[in-house]
Protein backbone atom coordinates (compact mmCIF):
# COMPACT_ATOMS: atom_id res chain seq x y z
CA UNK A 1 0.00 0.00 0.00
CA UNK A 2 2.65 2.12 0.55
CA UNK A 3 4.25 1.73 -2.56
CA UNK A 4 1.04 2.27 -4.22
CA UNK A 5 0.65 5.13 -2.42
CA UNK A 6 3.75 6.62 -3.28
CA UNK A 7 3.50 6.12 -6.93
CA UNK A 8 0.07 7.50 -6.89
CA UNK A 9 1.08 10.74 -5.48
CA UNK A 10 4.12 11.06 -7.63
CA UNK A 11 1.36 11.06 -10.77
CA UNK A 12 -0.91 13.53 -8.99
CA UNK A 13 1.84 15.73 -8.93
CA UNK A 14 2.81 15.26 -12.83
CA UNK A 15 -0.95 15.79 -13.78
CA UNK A 16 -0.44 18.93 -11.35
CA UNK A 17 2.39 20.13 -13.00
CA UNK A 18 1.16 19.45 -16.58
CA UNK A 19 -2.06 21.11 -15.96
CA UNK A 20 -0.25 24.75 -14.54
CA UNK A 21 2.25 24.53 -17.29
CA UNK A 22 -0.27 24.24 -20.41
CA UNK A 23 -2.37 27.07 -18.01
CA UNK A 24 1.02 29.37 -18.03
CA UNK A 25 1.41 28.22 -21.51
CA UNK A 26 -1.62 28.93 -22.33
CA UNK A 27 -2.19 32.25 -20.99
CA UNK A 28 1.56 33.45 -22.19
CA UNK A 29 -0.07 32.71 -25.61
CA UNK A 30 -3.06 34.60 -25.10
CA UNK A 31 -1.34 37.15 -23.31
CA UNK A 32 1.30 37.53 -26.04
CA UNK A 33 -0.31 36.36 -29.40
CA UNK A 34 -3.85 37.88 -29.17
CA UNK A 35 -3.86 41.93 -29.34
CA UNK A 36 -5.63 44.04 -26.61
CA UNK A 37 -7.19 45.92 -29.61
CA UNK A 38 -8.02 45.25 -33.67
CA UNK A 39 -9.13 47.36 -36.48
CA UNK A 40 -11.91 45.98 -38.51
CA UNK A 41 -13.69 47.76 -41.36
CA UNK A 42 -17.53 48.51 -41.12
CA UNK A 43 -19.56 46.29 -43.35
CA UNK A 44 -17.21 43.71 -44.57
CA UNK A 45 -16.73 39.90 -45.27
CA UNK A 46 -13.14 40.01 -43.92
CA UNK A 47 -12.07 37.58 -40.93
CA UNK A 48 -9.93 38.45 -38.42
CA UNK A 49 -8.04 34.91 -37.50
CA UNK A 50 -7.02 35.26 -33.82
CA UNK A 51 -5.33 31.38 -33.66
CA UNK A 52 -6.38 30.83 -30.21
CA UNK A 53 -5.42 27.35 -28.21
CA UNK A 54 -8.30 25.04 -28.08
CA UNK A 55 -8.65 25.72 -24.55
CA UNK A 56 -10.13 29.21 -25.32
CA UNK A 57 -12.89 30.19 -27.04
CA UNK A 58 -14.37 33.87 -28.04
CA UNK A 59 -17.54 34.96 -26.96
CA UNK A 60 -19.05 37.98 -28.19
CA UNK A 61 -22.04 40.10 -26.15
CA UNK A 62 -22.92 42.13 -29.75
CA UNK A 63 -24.95 41.00 -32.46
CA UNK A 64 -22.72 42.74 -34.42
CA UNK A 65 -19.47 40.88 -34.11
CA UNK A 66 -20.31 37.78 -35.49
CA UNK A 67 -17.77 34.59 -33.87
CA UNK A 68 -16.63 32.16 -36.02
CA UNK A 69 -14.74 29.08 -34.94
CA UNK A 70 -13.51 31.64 -32.77
CA UNK A 71 -12.26 34.25 -35.63
CA UNK A 72 -14.28 37.54 -35.83
CA UNK A 73 -16.48 39.66 -38.50
CA UNK A 74 -18.33 42.57 -38.03
CA UNK A 75 -21.71 42.66 -39.43
CA UNK A 76 -22.33 46.69 -39.63
CA UNK A 77 -21.92 49.62 -41.00
CA UNK A 78 -21.43 51.65 -38.11
CA UNK A 79 -18.07 52.95 -37.00
CA UNK A 80 -17.87 52.03 -33.40
CA UNK A 81 -16.37 49.97 -30.62
CA UNK A 82 -17.27 46.51 -29.67
CA UNK A 83 -15.81 44.20 -27.19
CA UNK A 84 -15.36 41.16 -27.07
CA UNK A 85 -13.98 38.53 -24.58
CA UNK A 86 -11.80 35.12 -24.40
CA UNK A 87 -12.69 32.57 -21.94
CA UNK A 88 -10.39 29.47 -20.53
CA UNK A 89 -12.23 26.09 -20.88
CA UNK A 90 -15.47 28.38 -21.65
CA UNK A 91 -15.69 29.80 -17.97
CA UNK A 92 -13.12 32.10 -17.21
CA UNK A 93 -12.84 35.46 -18.21
CA UNK A 94 -9.18 35.45 -19.38
CA UNK A 95 -8.63 38.46 -21.78
CA UNK A 96 -11.13 41.27 -23.53
CA UNK A 97 -10.40 42.38 -26.85
CA UNK A 98 -11.79 45.94 -28.29
CA UNK A 99 -12.34 45.97 -31.64
CA UNK A 100 -12.49 49.60 -33.68
CA UNK A 101 -14.58 49.09 -36.33
CA UNK A 102 -13.58 51.80 -38.95
CA UNK A 103 -14.62 52.89 -42.10
CA UNK A 104 -12.53 51.39 -45.65
CA UNK A 105 -10.67 54.72 -46.43
CA UNK A 106 -8.32 54.56 -49.41
CA UNK A 107 -5.41 56.40 -49.86
CA UNK A 108 -3.02 57.47 -52.36
CA UNK A 109 0.45 55.49 -51.67
CA UNK A 110 3.36 58.21 -52.94
CA UNK A 111 6.93 57.10 -52.81
CA UNK A 112 7.99 60.88 -53.63
CA UNK A 113 11.29 62.32 -52.20
CA UNK A 114 10.62 65.06 -50.13
CA UNK A 115 12.49 67.79 -48.51
CA UNK A 116 11.55 68.29 -44.66
CA UNK A 117 12.32 71.10 -42.46
CA UNK A 118 11.15 70.89 -38.92
CA UNK A 119 10.78 73.44 -36.06
CA UNK A 120 11.94 72.40 -32.45
CA UNK A 121 9.85 73.95 -29.56
CA UNK A 122 13.24 76.18 -28.78
CA UNK A 123 16.93 74.92 -28.86
CA UNK A 124 17.79 71.11 -28.10
CA UNK A 125 20.07 70.24 -25.65
CA UNK A 126 22.76 67.70 -26.67
CA UNK A 127 24.83 67.91 -23.62
CA UNK A 128 27.08 70.03 -21.34
CA UNK A 129 30.28 71.19 -21.07
CA UNK A 130 33.61 72.83 -19.23
CA UNK A 131 34.20 76.41 -20.15
CA UNK A 132 37.62 78.51 -19.42
CA UNK A 133 37.06 82.04 -18.57
CA UNK A 134 38.98 84.98 -18.56
CA UNK A 135 40.64 84.17 -14.69
CA UNK A 136 41.74 80.42 -16.64
CA UNK A 137 39.79 78.78 -14.19
CA UNK A 138 37.54 76.08 -15.40
CA UNK A 139 34.20 75.18 -14.79
CA UNK A 140 30.99 73.66 -16.17
CA UNK A 141 28.32 75.82 -14.72
CA UNK A 142 25.21 74.08 -16.44
CA UNK A 143 26.04 70.87 -15.19
CA UNK A 144 23.56 68.65 -13.25
CA UNK A 145 20.86 71.68 -13.84
CA UNK A 146 20.66 71.14 -17.65
CA UNK A 147 19.94 67.38 -19.02
CA UNK A 148 20.85 65.99 -22.84
CA UNK A 149 17.33 66.11 -24.08
CA UNK A 150 15.91 69.60 -22.66
CA UNK A 151 14.51 71.75 -24.40
CA UNK A 152 15.67 75.63 -24.32
CA UNK A 153 12.38 77.90 -24.42
CA UNK A 154 13.15 81.01 -22.49
CA UNK A 155 15.98 83.36 -21.12
CA UNK A 156 14.75 85.42 -18.15
CA UNK A 157 11.31 85.45 -19.86
CA UNK A 158 12.06 85.79 -23.46
CA UNK A 159 11.18 82.94 -25.49
CA UNK A 160 14.17 81.08 -27.48
CA UNK A 161 13.69 80.13 -31.18
CA UNK A 162 17.35 79.58 -32.12
CA UNK A 163 20.91 78.81 -31.10
CA UNK A 164 22.42 82.20 -32.35
CA UNK A 165 19.75 83.77 -30.48
CA UNK A 166 20.29 81.76 -27.39
CA UNK A 167 24.26 83.18 -27.43
CA UNK A 168 22.94 86.44 -27.98
CA UNK A 169 20.57 86.67 -24.93
CA UNK A 170 23.61 84.59 -23.23
CA UNK A 171 26.01 87.53 -23.88
CA UNK A 172 23.49 89.97 -23.10
CA UNK A 173 22.51 88.82 -20.04
CA UNK A 174 25.52 86.86 -18.88
CA UNK A 175 27.21 89.46 -16.30
CA UNK A 176 24.90 88.18 -13.95
CA UNK A 177 22.96 84.53 -12.98
CA UNK A 178 20.20 84.13 -15.55
CA UNK A 179 16.90 81.58 -15.83
CA UNK A 180 16.17 79.61 -18.44
CA UNK A 181 12.70 77.87 -18.95
CA UNK A 182 13.14 74.21 -19.56
CA UNK A 183 10.69 71.95 -21.25
CA UNK A 184 12.13 68.42 -19.85
CA UNK A 185 9.54 65.11 -20.41
CA UNK A 186 6.86 67.11 -21.38
CA UNK A 187 6.86 69.11 -18.61
CA UNK A 188 8.03 72.80 -18.00
CA UNK A 189 10.81 73.69 -14.89
CA UNK A 190 13.08 76.76 -14.53
CA UNK A 191 16.82 76.82 -13.74
CA UNK A 192 19.36 79.18 -12.56
CA UNK A 193 22.58 79.34 -14.48
CA UNK A 194 25.94 82.09 -13.78
CA UNK A 195 27.22 81.94 -17.13
CA UNK A 196 31.02 82.41 -17.29
CA UNK A 197 32.81 85.36 -18.60
CA UNK A 198 35.08 83.97 -21.11
CA UNK A 199 36.26 87.47 -22.69
CA UNK A 200 35.35 90.95 -22.91
CA UNK A 201 31.41 91.42 -22.97
CA UNK A 202 31.64 87.41 -23.72
CA UNK A 203 29.38 84.91 -21.61
CA UNK A 204 28.99 81.18 -21.70
CA UNK A 205 26.75 78.76 -19.95
CA UNK A 206 28.55 75.24 -21.30
CA UNK A 207 25.58 74.12 -22.95
CA UNK A 208 26.02 72.36 -26.41
CA UNK A 209 21.92 73.02 -28.21
CA UNK A 210 20.67 72.16 -31.76
CA UNK A 211 17.65 73.87 -33.21
CA UNK A 212 16.04 73.25 -36.37
CA UNK A 213 16.31 70.14 -38.54
CA UNK A 214 16.22 69.13 -42.00
CA UNK A 215 16.64 65.96 -44.46
CA UNK A 216 15.15 64.39 -47.20
CA UNK A 217 12.41 61.47 -46.92
CA UNK A 218 10.23 59.50 -48.75
CA UNK A 219 6.16 60.36 -48.74
CA UNK A 220 4.51 57.22 -47.51
CA UNK A 221 0.55 58.51 -48.52
CA UNK A 222 -1.84 61.40 -49.33
CA UNK A 223 -5.84 60.83 -48.06
CA UNK A 224 -8.61 61.99 -49.63
CA UNK A 225 -9.11 65.01 -47.49
CA UNK A 226 -5.55 66.27 -48.63
CA UNK A 227 -3.22 64.73 -45.45
CA UNK A 228 0.05 63.57 -45.66
CA UNK A 229 2.10 60.73 -43.65
CA UNK A 230 5.24 60.25 -44.60
CA UNK A 231 8.72 58.44 -43.20
CA UNK A 232 7.05 55.85 -41.04
CA UNK A 233 9.07 56.91 -38.03
CA UNK A 234 9.95 60.02 -36.58
CA UNK A 235 12.48 62.57 -36.39
CA UNK A 236 15.03 62.27 -33.34
CA UNK A 237 18.05 64.03 -32.51
CA UNK A 238 21.30 62.49 -33.79
CA UNK A 239 23.26 62.30 -30.77
CA UNK A 240 20.85 61.71 -28.12
CA UNK A 241 18.10 59.78 -30.08
CA UNK A 242 15.34 61.08 -28.28
CA UNK A 243 12.04 62.29 -30.91
CA UNK A 244 12.75 65.74 -31.65
CA UNK A 245 9.82 67.95 -29.50
CA UNK A 246 7.58 69.35 -32.66
CA UNK A 247 4.43 70.52 -34.05
CA UNK A 248 5.47 72.54 -37.13
CA UNK A 249 7.55 72.06 -39.79
CA UNK A 250 7.20 72.91 -43.62
CA UNK A 251 7.90 70.28 -46.62
CA UNK A 252 9.48 70.82 -49.52
CA UNK A 253 10.48 69.79 -53.05
CA UNK A 254 13.77 67.77 -52.93
CA UNK A 255 15.80 67.37 -56.18
CA UNK A 256 17.61 63.83 -55.91
CA UNK A 257 20.47 64.41 -58.23
CA UNK A 258 22.05 60.81 -56.95
CA UNK A 259 22.56 57.80 -55.27
CA UNK A 260 25.08 56.07 -52.57
CA UNK A 261 24.72 52.55 -53.31
CA UNK A 262 24.35 50.41 -49.83
CA UNK A 263 27.33 48.19 -48.76
CA UNK A 264 27.16 45.68 -45.39
CA UNK A 265 28.02 47.13 -42.64
CA UNK A 266 27.47 50.50 -44.74
CA UNK A 267 23.82 52.44 -45.59
CA UNK A 268 23.59 53.79 -48.39
CA UNK A 269 21.63 57.10 -48.77
CA UNK A 270 19.88 59.30 -51.14
CA UNK A 271 22.06 62.40 -52.50
CA UNK A 272 19.94 65.52 -53.49
CA UNK A 273 18.79 69.24 -51.78
CA UNK A 274 15.88 70.77 -50.52
CA UNK A 275 14.32 73.89 -52.82
CA UNK A 276 13.46 76.24 -50.11
CA UNK A 277 12.11 78.44 -52.17
CA UNK A 278 8.53 79.66 -51.37
CA UNK A 279 6.89 78.28 -54.53
CA UNK A 280 8.20 74.71 -53.60
CA UNK A 281 6.57 74.06 -50.35
CA UNK A 282 4.55 71.35 -50.68
CA UNK A 283 2.76 71.22 -47.69
CA UNK A 284 2.90 72.07 -43.68
CA UNK A 285 4.03 69.53 -41.31
CA UNK A 286 2.09 69.31 -37.77
CA UNK A 287 3.03 66.53 -35.99
CA UNK A 288 6.00 64.66 -35.22
CA UNK A 289 5.53 61.03 -33.84
CA UNK A 290 6.88 57.28 -33.70
CA UNK A 291 5.04 57.05 -36.72
CA UNK A 292 6.32 59.35 -39.05
CA UNK A 293 5.43 62.77 -39.30
CA UNK A 294 2.15 63.73 -40.64
CA UNK A 295 0.37 67.18 -41.66
CA UNK A 296 -1.35 69.24 -44.66
CA UNK A 297 -0.78 68.88 -48.37
CA UNK A 298 -1.18 71.21 -51.05
CA UNK A 299 -2.61 71.17 -54.58
CA UNK A 300 0.75 71.64 -56.27
CA UNK A 301 2.07 68.21 -55.04
CA UNK A 302 -0.62 66.44 -57.73
CA UNK A 303 1.39 68.20 -60.34
CA UNK A 304 3.89 65.80 -59.70
CA UNK A 305 1.73 62.77 -58.45
CA UNK A 306 -0.69 61.46 -61.04
CA UNK A 307 -1.72 58.27 -59.45
CA UNK A 308 -5.54 56.71 -57.95
CA UNK A 309 -6.43 55.53 -54.64
CA UNK A 310 -6.03 52.41 -52.80
CA UNK A 311 -7.81 50.74 -49.98
CA UNK A 312 -5.63 50.12 -46.95
CA UNK A 313 -5.11 46.40 -45.78
CA UNK A 314 -5.10 45.84 -42.27
CA UNK A 315 -2.60 43.61 -40.24
CA UNK A 316 -4.84 40.59 -40.13
CA UNK A 317 -4.68 40.60 -44.02
CA UNK A 318 -0.89 41.13 -44.66
CA UNK A 319 0.27 37.98 -45.70
CA UNK A 320 4.36 36.57 -46.35
CA UNK A 321 5.08 36.47 -50.19
CA UNK A 322 5.37 38.83 -52.66
CA UNK A 323 4.47 42.49 -52.45
CA UNK A 324 6.33 45.89 -54.17
CA UNK A 325 7.51 49.19 -52.79
CA UNK A 326 6.71 52.20 -54.60
CA UNK A 327 10.13 54.65 -55.28
CA UNK A 328 11.14 57.42 -57.17
CA UNK A 329 14.46 56.68 -57.93
CA UNK A 330 16.01 57.86 -61.67
CA UNK A 331 14.08 60.37 -62.00
CA UNK A 332 10.88 58.12 -62.25
CA UNK A 333 8.32 56.86 -59.99
CA UNK A 334 7.85 52.39 -60.12
CA UNK A 335 7.26 49.98 -58.22
CA UNK A 336 9.64 47.30 -57.58
CA UNK A 337 9.64 43.79 -56.47
CA UNK A 338 10.08 43.12 -53.00
CA UNK A 339 9.74 39.67 -50.55
CA UNK A 340 7.79 40.10 -47.27
CA UNK A 341 10.03 37.67 -44.80
CA UNK A 342 7.93 37.93 -41.88
CA UNK A 343 4.88 39.68 -40.21
CA UNK A 344 4.33 40.58 -36.55
CA UNK A 345 0.84 41.87 -35.67
CA UNK A 346 2.03 42.20 -32.21
CA UNK A 347 5.32 43.39 -32.33
CA UNK A 348 6.35 45.87 -29.33
CA UNK A 349 8.54 47.55 -31.81
CA UNK A 350 5.65 49.40 -34.06
CA UNK A 351 8.03 50.64 -36.47
CA UNK A 352 9.37 47.03 -37.24
CA UNK A 353 6.24 45.10 -37.57
CA UNK A 354 7.35 43.93 -41.28
CA UNK A 355 10.53 42.01 -42.55
CA UNK A 356 10.95 43.02 -46.04
CA UNK A 357 13.77 41.74 -48.64
CA UNK A 358 13.92 43.77 -52.34
CA UNK A 359 13.98 41.07 -54.72
CA UNK A 360 14.33 43.29 -57.86
CA UNK A 361 17.03 42.79 -60.27
CA UNK A 362 16.53 46.44 -61.18
CA UNK A 363 16.47 48.46 -57.73
CA UNK A 364 19.31 46.36 -56.89
CA UNK A 365 21.01 47.52 -59.71
CA UNK A 366 20.48 50.94 -58.91
CA UNK A 367 20.77 51.25 -54.86
CA UNK A 368 21.48 47.79 -53.61
CA UNK A 369 18.74 47.44 -51.93
CA UNK A 370 17.10 49.87 -49.11
CA UNK A 371 18.95 53.13 -48.95
CA UNK A 372 18.47 56.08 -46.35
CA UNK A 373 15.84 58.49 -47.68
CA UNK A 374 14.20 56.00 -48.84
CA UNK A 375 12.38 55.72 -45.65
CA UNK A 376 8.50 56.26 -45.77
CA UNK A 377 8.33 54.27 -49.31
CA UNK A 378 5.04 52.55 -49.30
CA UNK A 379 4.50 49.20 -49.29
CA UNK A 380 1.83 47.55 -51.69
CA UNK A 381 0.09 43.95 -51.86
CA UNK A 382 -2.73 42.46 -53.78
CA UNK A 383 -3.28 46.35 -54.88
CA UNK A 384 -3.29 47.83 -51.44
CA UNK A 385 -0.93 49.69 -48.79
CA UNK A 386 0.40 47.29 -46.75
CA UNK A 387 2.91 49.69 -44.75
CA UNK A 388 6.04 51.67 -45.66
CA UNK A 389 9.47 51.23 -45.13
CA UNK A 390 10.97 52.32 -42.23
CA UNK A 391 14.88 51.07 -41.66
CA UNK A 392 17.33 49.01 -43.34
CA UNK A 393 19.33 46.20 -41.73
CA UNK A 394 22.87 47.77 -41.47
CA UNK A 395 24.80 44.11 -42.26
CA UNK A 396 22.15 43.29 -45.14
CA UNK A 397 20.90 46.44 -47.17
CA UNK A 398 19.07 44.02 -49.17
CA UNK A 399 16.60 43.75 -46.06
CA UNK A 400 14.86 46.58 -43.77
CA UNK A 401 12.06 46.70 -41.43
CA UNK A 402 8.51 48.09 -41.95
CA UNK A 403 5.10 49.60 -39.96
CA UNK A 404 1.77 48.87 -40.94
CA UNK A 405 -0.56 51.37 -42.68
CA UNK A 406 -3.03 51.54 -40.01
CA UNK A 407 -0.73 51.82 -37.54
CA UNK A 408 0.62 54.97 -39.54
CA UNK A 409 -3.21 56.46 -39.68
CA UNK A 410 -3.74 55.64 -36.05
CA UNK A 411 -1.60 58.19 -34.97
CA UNK A 412 -2.61 60.77 -37.18
CA UNK A 413 -5.92 60.22 -36.12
Amino acid sequence: MCVRSYYRRILIMILVAAVIYTCGETYRYITDAIPDKINIKADSDEMYELNIPAAASVVSADSSVSVINNNLCVKTNEKGKYRVDVKLFGIFNFKSIDINVIENMRVIPCGYPVGIYLETDGVMVIGTGEVVGMNGNVSNPAENKVNSGDYITSLNGISVNSKSQLSFLINKYGNSEIILGLKRNGKNTNVKIKPVETGIMEYKAGIWVRDDTQGIGTLTFITENDKFGALGHGISDIDTGELLASDKGILYEADVWGIKKGENGRPGGLCGVIQYEENSILGEIDANTNQGIFGSINKKIYDSIDMEGVDICLKQNVKKGRAKIRCYVENKFKDYDIEILNVDRNSLDGNKGLVIQVTDPELLRITNGIVQGMSGSPILQDNKIVGAVTHVFINDPTKGYGIFIEDMLAADM
